[in-house]
This record gives structure tokens, sequence and C-alpha cells, in this order.
């Protein structure tokens, strides 16, 4: 048995850091499929202008959602910024999506609308503990130091 350094992983990425970053690529997927649904509807000429506010919002955070994920990939101390602007133009989707276009499209129940409510509530706050952990936590800024 031959005995010698340990091999490097290949992602040093690793604790609370790699929950996030897994966290962030299922965000990604998620809404790069709400995304795809947006612009079937607006290819099939089936829609109203709130699907293009959404449609513009999802191209916006995927496209940021994909610089964070590079950033914390490749360790770069601007991602905890890349994810605050990211979040935040989340949040706005949220609020569109779940509470404004809900009010202006459809006609939920005070039930629909309550559920919609603590969806953006919990989301929210999720994404902000997240920030909140990034931007104290000193085993990420051990991280990513590029």
């Amino acid at each position: 048995m031959k005995r010698g350094r340990a091999k490097k992983p290949i992602c040093e990425i690793k604790g609370w850091l790699l929950i996030i970053l897994i966290l962030c690529i299922l965000s990604e997927i998620s809404n790069f499929v709400v995304l795809i649904q947006k612009l079937i509807a607006i290819f099939n000429a089936q829609a109203q202008l709130g699907v293009y506010i959404s449609a513009l919002l999802l191209i916006a955070y995927c496209i940021l959602m994909g610089i964070t994920i590079f950033s914390i990939i490749n360790k770069k101390k601007s991602a905890v910024r890349n994810y605050i602007i990211t979040i935040v133009l989340g949040a706005i989707f949220l609020i569109w999506y779940y509470l404004l276009s809900s009010l202006i499209y459809h006609q939920f129940s005070p039930a629909q609308m309550l559920s919609n409510w603590m969806n953006v509530i919990v989301n929210i706050a999720i994404t902000f503990g997240i920030a909140v952990y990034l931007v104290n936590s000193q085993s990420v800024k051990k991280t990513l130091t590029k």
C-alpha cells in the first residue's frame, strides 16, 4: 500500500456553503422551468402583460443566479454580493408573481391569498437567513478567497 499525500477534493466547497450552492442550483432549475412555461405562453400568443413581466423578471433572476452559482463554485468573494442582488430580484419576483399578479389576473379566495402570503414570507425569510449567514460566516469568508 502506497502512502502519500491525500488527493485534493474536486470541489473544496463544504459545509453550509455546499448546501447553499445546492439550493441555488435547485432554485435555478425550478425557475428556469417556470421561465420556459412563460416563454411558451408568450410564443403561443396566449399571454397577458403579466406573463411578459414575469418572464422578464425570471430571465434576470436566472442570469443572476447563474452568476451567483458560478462565483460560489469559483470561490469568488463577489459571490455574497451576487447572492444578495439575486435574492432582492427574487423577492421582487415573488411579490409580483404570488401577490400582485394574483390580485390583478386571478380571483383568489382569501384562503388562497393567505397561502400565497405565507409562501412569500417563508421564501423571503429563508433567503434572508442565508444572506445573513453568508455575510457573517467566517468559514465562508475563508472559502471565498479569489
